[in-house]
């Protein structure tokens, strides 16, 4: 099966780097799909589920937040502001933060306070949604 590079990026660090035969990203308007000899292109990412098929078949998952993927002649760059593997997640911490999040939102401040809530939300969601689909 065909494969092509990809690199996974932090913002402080190197995720992931290797090849894959597969990637999906959680995109804007759901999941988007890449495959080897896929076209140039450029995705915003949100917070969600990535996932991938290394060159020996096995699939692994990550978490990650907000970012951008980058196809640029059959390689793949993922930029974002941070992913973690499901068996990092600490799952009552998680579900502290989605309680204070939606605390937050109800708040009812300034549109910007109530953004930044409203993201760290989507956050905490997805990874309580990935941490019990890997228990």
């Amino acid at each position: 099966m065909n494969t092509f590079k990809c690199r996974i990026i932090e913002a402080d660090n190197t995720f992931y780097a290797g090849e894959m035969t597969s990637l999906v990203v959680p995109a804007l308007d759901g999941d988007y799909g890449v495959l080897a000899m896929h076209q140039n292109v450029v995705v915003a990412i949100v917070p969600g589920k990535l996932k991938f098929q290394t060159e020996d078949g096995e699939w692994q998952e990550a978490i990650v937040s907000d970012g951008m993927m980058r196809i640029d002649d059959g390689e793949v760059l993922v930029l974002v502001d941070s992913a973690e593997w499901p068996y990092e997640i600490d799952i009552e911490r998680v579900k502290a933060k989605e309680a204070a999040a939606r605390e937050a939102m109800l708040q009812k401040k300034s549109v910007r306070e109530y953004t930044l809530a409203e993201a760290s939300l989507k956050r905490a969601v997805a990874r309580i949604k990935i941490k019990e689909t890997n228990q």
